[in-house]
């Protein structure tokens, strides 16, 4: 599959296509006590139930939490964790279905209490934010503060709007 996916992307880009056509891509820390589910509930069900097909890599491998430096603002999970990156490449006519698999999945992490963390969250409200960055987010706080005190980087995101 990575050969393919890796094929997939080359002739894209030689055309001049890659950046134009969608990539509705997944990347999610899998808490390493709950991957077993989330093969169950994602690989082998939503996945393979949904089928759809499209060119792409799935990967998943292991993170040692100790590796990774709490000052970071990455929100990981409080244990060792799985890397999981669903990384598809979806024509305009099969976007929607894509997006709705997202959506489908992350559904399913939050039902059965899977305890993910997004790489690339999409939150809205601060709130949402905040919960997604958990002990963090007095630090984001901070350092918006201290480097971008009149919020003028990164105004789409949402965070401190």
């Amino acid at each position: 599959m990575n050969r393919i996916y890796a094929n997939n992307e080359l002739t894209l880009r030689r055309v001049g296509l890659w950046e134009q056509v969608p990539h509705p891509w997944l990347d999610l820390f899998v808490p390493k006590s709950r991957i077993s589910d989330f093969d169950e509930g994602v690989f082998k069900g939503i996945l393979v139930k949904q089928n759809l097909s499209a060119p792409g890599i799935l990967l998943v491998y292991p993170a040692d939490k100790s590796k990774w430096d709490d000052r970071t603002s990455a929100a990981i999970p409080n244990e060792d964790f799985y890397i999981v990156s669903i990384l598809l490449t979806a024509g305009y006519d099969t976007l929607e279905l894509f997006q709705a698999q997202n959506r489908d999945i992350l559904q399913f992490c939050v039902d059965a209490d899977i305890g993910m963390k997004l790489y690339t969250p999409h939150n809205y409200t601060q709130e949402e934010w905040a919960e997604h960055f958990g002990p963090k987010w007095k630090t984001i706080q901070e350092r918006k503060l201290q480097f971008d005190p009149n919020k003028i980087l990164s105004p789409g995101q949402g965070i401190f709007n």
